[in-house]
């Protein structure tokens, strides 16, 4: 039986993180705007990535344990992102019983997904297919009800990912394939790892190279890198298809650094997949902006295409003064996200890449 085509939220970028309190705010947000899932992947939280091999310390346990208690509650299932470093390379036996203690814990908090995430990590050696197969597969072996993903090292067919992580293996694609249960789900950013759009043919040959439909890791709105942090984007999903149901497992997408902006993006996923052709993104916006006080709806319809196309290059700091006093009149928290990204409050930390 063929699973049900999902969407999700996968808090998976780097930089500037959320709070807690937004984080748990968010569940029944999602649960509203038809979200079947949230997955907590940030890459600012070592306890899942760099530090991965350590226990939880106690606070953050009592968090994530919270953030899966809200999505239960809301409706919506909940996950985590493991980016387990280091077993790409080399995974024997006491590789084996280090990852069989993480996932203990992470059992412990009764997620309903659990992703393996092996994406901008060293990568290009021999034994790289072998290694993170057998990793997830053991994974599965200990949490035989949770819905496991993967992500691949080349989870895109962006030239870039060779250029930063080494060649792929020849019959990287075709090993794990096989080396996979069909029923863990492989992630993929599409053509590029910031896509535009998801066509028909983009989604036959991500299946034809997974050996399974794609379950598609979208890049927006998520603005955490060098060049896209200078932008802010808020237009509604365009380049999405409705039939993209058809065409992928599922579709997750990646919001921006701050929270509050994200929310006039992240609702218009759903008039995608409902509207279907009736979908229009002018509408889709002006019903995100109705929800906020009229002056800042006002601004943000005026500012909108000049945050998301010019950016802070593309305004001088007379202009980016300006605004900054105009919005930092309004008592909103996203009127506030907007004056701390005009002044810089969220500029790339090439830092982050390492934590």
């Amino acid at each position: 039986m063929s699973k049900p085509f999902t969407t999700s939220i996968i808090e998976g970028f780097y930089g500037r993180q959320w709070t807690w309190a937004q984080r748990f705010a968010l569940p029944e947000l999602l649960k509203k705007w038809q979200y079947s899932s949230y997955v907590y992947a940030p890459k600012g939280d070592a306890s899942l990535r760099n530090k991965w091999s350590q226990p939880f310390a106690d606070d953050h346990r009592a968090n994530l344990a919270r953030l899966g208690e809200e999505c239960h509650a809301s409706g919506i299932s909940w996950g985590l992102g493991l980016s387990p470093v280091g077993l790409q390379a080399s995974y024997g036996a006491v590789e084996k019983s280090i990852l069989k203690s993480k996932i203990k814990e992470i059992q412990l908090l009764r997620p309903d997904i659990l992703w393996v995430l092996f994406d901008d990590l060293p990568a290009g050696n021999a034994q790289l297919a072998h290694n993170q197969a057998a990793v997830v597969n053991d994974i599965q072996k200990q949490l035989p009800d949770v819905q496991l993903a993967m992500c691949p090292s080349y989870y895109s067919f962006d030239p870039i990912l060779e250029e930063l992580f080494g060649t792929c293996p020849a019959d990287y694609f075709r090993d794990l394939n096989t080396g996979l249960d069909q029923g863990i789900d492989l992630l993929w950013t599409g053509n590029r790892v910031v896509s535009d759009g998801y066509t028909a043919e983009d989604c036959r040959r991500a299946t034809e190279l997974l050996g399974r439909k794609p379950l598609i890791w979208d890049n927006y709105p998520v603005n955490d890198g060098r060049k896209i942090s200078r932008f802010l984007h808020l237009s509604p999903f365009t380049g999405r298809s409705p039939e993209m149901a058809k065409w992928c497992s599922g579709h997750a997408v990646n919001p921006m650094n701050q929270f509050h902006l994200s929310m006039l993006v992240l609702p218009t996923l759903a008039d995608v997949y409902t509207c279907k052709a009736s979908y229009d993104p002018a509408t889709a916006f002006a019903a995100a902006i109705a929800e906020l006080p009229d002056q800042l709806a006002h601004l943000i319809a005026r500012d909108a295409a000049m945050f998301q196309q010019s950016g802070l290059d593309g305004m001088d700091d007379e202009q980016k003064a300006s605004l900054a006093k105009v919005y930092g009149k309004i008592a909103h928290p996203l009127a506030t996200e907007v004056c701390d990204w005009l002044n810089e409050g969220y500029r790339f930390d090439p830092a982050c890449l390492t934590d």
